[in-house]
């Protein structure tokens, strides 16, 4: 089998590449390909150094053109609210706009992606005809709870409309006056965004897309950003949004683009493969620079095992290796469906295989930093105020005792306090009972002792204690090497809390850890590997 990749680089390589820049859908794939440039080169008897080409992701070359980075979710969550509270004066407060704002972001985004006409997507419910539908390709239920919810929206005209200025608090009422600006709110939010630097994906991509599609230059855009660039050459893309399929329809037509295509198997080729779909409109609107050859990519084979859990998939990877033939274990991958079993699978992998690459990032949801401080989050919203003091609910101190950081980091005076306080079993535990020790010292505190009033300080506070946590079980992990991970992951949790620690926001406690939990939740601490060595562990979207 000649890998796809492999066949790029031998077509390339009998051409002038070094005014060339690839650009692939992920960075695996851009260094594969550069491990293929160099096995080409050497089997073809090359003695010649040579610089190897620019080679760029598709998301990365995107940024470059547009001439800055996305931006990160929480800024662009709080610009939003500012462009909310900017088209509607009697905004809820962003307590209560952070649960759907999330919605709205993510809408934006495929707007632009899209290349949707936003002005006329986010059309006012009054004049929305195709609301009228007479729903014919629905069963006479589904028919009946549409009709049923749209009725709601109507007045005794049977008009859908609203007052913008009103002061309806009802659901219906906000369902419509949230709509009817959505337009108002978009055209805010960019220009706001555009005027402080920011961007989130989708806009970035939707400014080179019309920058292009405005008639401009594709050679003239293109070489103020790579004016050492003559031919841009795009390999192993799959499905396109519109505006990828704009900027290479553009770069096709000024003739400084070719498109190389994984599409000659028939596995791919069968139509009653979905993926197929995709590939052949691209295939179609950009044609193959060359037809790679379809023995040399080889067929599929499958072997199925069943079993009875996800994490019992994992411990099947010492039997997989000893079937396979992993004389060279670069060329065998585990695809993960979940990220949550990476943990597992590498401690299946037998000790043998010393060198695994590990792209995907481990998330940091699934480390014990996270857990404990999710747990010493919740037990801090829900503090009790007794005559004699502060008192926590049984139920998440419990939690904190299990967590195995925290016990990993407990002295034995505090261990004693911890069996104490289990053999006590009280319901709410009084903080006096929760003393004797420095870690015990900086966990049971109180913190937030005022849980319904919007307090930038009181947040200020929430952030210096949770980091004053995680800094000391950091600092107590030092050189115990399994804890090595762990040790990452108090680290980028570090960063978080630095990064929403910039950020003054009078709002509920509440809130401000929902918004540190969504910078958590999509934090991962990256594996260092080396990509051409070693088993492959990654995620179905890289493959």
């Amino acid at each position: 089998m000649i890998p796809f990749l492999k066949q790029v680089a031998a077509h390339y390589l009998a051409t002038d590449i070094q005014n060339t820049c690839f650009i692939f859908p992920n960075r695996r794939s851009a260094a594969f390909f550069r491990k293929y440039l160099g096995d080409v080169l050497r089997e073809t008897g090359a003695d010649t150094p040579m610089h190897a080409p620019m080679s760029l992701t598709i998301n990365d070359f995107f940024c470059r053109v547009y001439g800055g980075e996305v931006s990160d979710r929480i800024r662009l969550l709080l610009e939003l609210y500012g462009s909310y509270k900017a088209v509607c004066p009697k905004a809820e407060p962003l307590d209560e706009f952070i649960f759907w704002g999330e919605v709205i972001l993510g809408d934006f985004d495929d707007v632009d992606k899209f290349l949707v006409d936003a002005k006329n997507l986010f059309t006012d419910v009054a004049d929305f005809k195709s609301i009228q539908d007479d729903y014919s390709h629905l069963s006479d239920r589904q028919r009946e709870a549409v009709r049923h919810f749209v009725s709601h929206f109507r007045d005794h005209t049977g008009r859908l409309t609203v007052r913008l200025e009103g002061d309806d608090k009802s659901v219906k009422g906000r369902f419509l006056q949230v709509w009817n600006i959505l337009y108002p709110l978009y055209a805010g939010f960019r220009k706001r965004l555009h005027e402080k630097g920011m961007a989130y994906e989708g806009m970035v991509y939707r400014d080179l897309a019309e920058r292009l599609k405005d008639g401009m230059s594709a050679a003239d855009v293109l070489s103020d950003v790579f004016p050492e660039v003559s031919r841009y050459v795009f390999v192993g893309l799959n499905a396109l949004n519109e505006c990828e399929k704009t900027v290479l329809r553009r770069l096709r037509d000024a003739g400084i683009a070719e498109f190389c295509w994984d599409y000659v198997s028939e596995a791919v080729r069968d139509p009653a493969n979905k993926s197929s779909a995709f590939m052949k409109d691209n295939v179609r609107d950009f044609p193959n620079a060359f037809r790679p050859d379809p023995d040399g990519l080889g067929q599929p084979s499958f072997h199925v095992v069943s079993v009875p859990s996800s994490v019992a998939q994992t411990k099947l990877a010492p039997a997989i290796l000893e079937r396979c033939n992993t004389e060279n274990p670069v060329e065998t991958a585990f695809i993960l469906p979940d990220e949550n079993l990476l943990m597992s699978l590498l401690n299946s992998i037998p000790p043998e295989y010393d060198h695994i690459n590990v792209t995907m990032g481990c998330p940091l949801t699934g480390g014990a930093v996270y857990s404990l401080v999710s747990s010493v989050a919740s037990m801090q919203q829900r503090l009790r105020e007794k005559a004699d003091g502060w008192y926590f609910y049984h139920r998440e101190v419990r939690s904190i005792f299990s967590n195995s950081l925290f016990r990993a980091v407990l002295t034995p005076e505090e261990e004693k306090v911890v069996q104490a306080v289990k053999t006590g079993a009280k319901y709410y535990i009084p903080q006096r009972d929760l003393a004797g020790g420095p870690l015990l010292d900086l966990v049971f505190r109180p913190v937030v002792t005022r849980p319904g009033e919007a307090s930038a300080a009181q947040n200020r506070r929430i952030v210096q204690y949770l980091s004053d946590i995680v800094s000391y079980v950091g600092w107590k992990l030092r050189g115990v090497e399994e804890m090595l991970l762990e040790l990452d992951f108090a680290k980028r949790c570090m960063q978080s809390l630095n990064l929403i620690g910039d950020i003054d926001l009078d709002v509920l406690p509440a809130t401000w850890l929902r918004l540190l939990d969504e910078l958590l939740s999509g934090e991962s601490v990256p594996f260092r590997g080396e990509p051409l060595r070693g088993l492959q562990v990654m995620g179905p979207l890289e493959t």
